[in-house]
């Protein structure tokens, strides 16, 4: 298989078209995204097969948009995996003029995960209810539901982390507290961090919104904006000037985990997750949008890139802190974090990316959900979301991000306006 998967990528690269990191046509001449192809999870599943037919050999041959640093193949990723042939009986067809025997129609065919269900969600001191399907965006990929920089990833209005930092007032406004009502029934208890994307949805980790972090301390009933430093109620920078607005607390609408993520799973791929909140939230210096990999562009990775990395995890002296800190990371090689997870029985998958490694410098415990960032082309961008890692801080032992970039034609299919 290995050998087989290795010459059908030489064909792939074998195409003239020059990759444009940019929206592209499948052969189904379905709107996606020209991407790295281990970063497209519908096109490399099939690809990971022991066997591949004619059609989806033709299929994957023919999704190739270009290529990029060292020949690495791109493919015009969607949900689509191939074709489907519909038969038809009717001999005449008034639109088409007349045809005689059988003939066979191409349609797209969409990638269905399998759909698990979970127990019903609550909301505040509401009855738990049914959750709502995410319907379709008003468009056809949510393209414009999303924002594009200027209006995203911007540096502020006023221009878990290991061994990390104070950031600044207003600084990575696009951070949120994922706040869950305490099993014991005291309070409100802050497990997990999110990145906004929009004016009404946050971006996650799966693993913060079911599985042990619900079971273990509570349920999951709104989300906090705005937030810099949890003691204060208004948050002012220590050398005087304008303090922020006051932080925002919204109720959750709706929630989608990925369909293909299970908490069982020791790689814990496909840990992502969305939550759309009860409505859009008002913008401020302290509450702005991040931009997604898309929006500006995709860029090959190199090792030793440097990402930063925010929370209010667990930190070298506290449990929890109390001012959201951030600590620089670098980008690690795939093969060797691949390697390094390996001797403890865990296979890393190409739709998630490993950073730091440095000893005493990572996030951790409370920093699920988070941001991995990357400051390019005037923007941050949202580069990946903290999943998990092998305890915290140890040397030659990166954390695990879920890759945004790799679930871009995900995200997009389920937001709405």
């Amino acid at each position: 298989m290995k050998v087989f998967a290795a010459v059908f990528l030489c064909i792939l690269i074998a195409h003239e078209a020059k990759a444009q990191y940019s929206r592209c046509l499948n052969p189904n001449q379905t709107p996606g995204l020209c991407v790295l192809i281990n970063e497209c999870q519908t096109l490399y599943s099939v690809l990971k097969r022991a066997t591949l037919t004619d059609q989806e050999k033709s299929f994957i041959k023919s999704s190739a948009c270009g290529r990029g640093s060292n020949n690495q193949p791109y493919v015009c990723c969607t949900q689509d995996t191939g074709y489907v042939r519909i038969q038809r009986q009717d001999r005449t067809f008034p639109d088409y003029g007349a045809f005689g025997g059988d003939w066979e129609e191409e349609r797209p065919q969409s990638f269905v995960f399998p759909r698990q269900e979970r127990r019903p969600w609550s909301f505040g001191n509401q009855p738990a209810t049914s959750r709502t399907p995410f319907r379709k965006s008003s468009t056809s990929d949510g393209s414009s539901l999303l924002p594009q920089p200027p209006s995203c990833g911007g540096v502020g209005i006023r221009n878990r982390i290991y061994d990390g930092q104070d950031t600044d007032v207003n600084e990575f406004p696009w951070m949120v507290l994922l706040e869950y009502r305490r099993r014991s029934g005291n309070g409100l208890s802050t497990a997990c961090a999110g990145s906004l994307i929009n004016r009404r949805y946050v971006l996650t980790a799966a693993h913060c919104l079911t599985g042990r972090i619900e079971r273990e301390v509570g349920t999951l009933v709104s989300v906090r904006l705005g937030e810099h430093d949890t003691r204060t109620a208004v948050d002012c920078p220590p050398g005087g000037g304008s303090c922020s607005p006051e932080v925002q607390r919204l109720g959750f609408e709706e929630i989608r985990v990925h369909e293909r993520y299970s908490e069982k799973a020791s790689n814990q791929v496909h840990d992502i997750g969305l939550i759309r909140m009860e409505r859009n939230v008002r913008y401020s210096d302290n509450i702005q949008p991040i931009c997604l990999p898309s929006s500006v562009g995709l860029e090959s990775r190199q090792s030793g890139q440097q990402f930063t990395v925010a929370g209010w995890g667990r930190t070298l002296k506290m449990a929890r802190s109390a001012v959201k800190q951030k600590v620089t990371v670098n980008y690690v090689d795939p093969a060797k974090c691949r390697q390094r997870f390996s001797q403890i029985k865990v296979n890393l998958e190409p739709t998630q990316l490993c950073a730091g490694g440095q000893f005493r410098k990572d996030s951790c415990d409370g920093d699920s959900g988070g941001p991995l960032m990357r400051f390019r082309d005037e923007s941050w961008v949202l580069e990946g979301i903290v999943s998990f890692g092998y305890k915290c801080g140890l040397k030659d032992w990166p954390g695990v991000y879920t890759n945004v970039a790799a679930y871009d034609i995900w995200i997009r299919q389920n937001v709405r306006a």
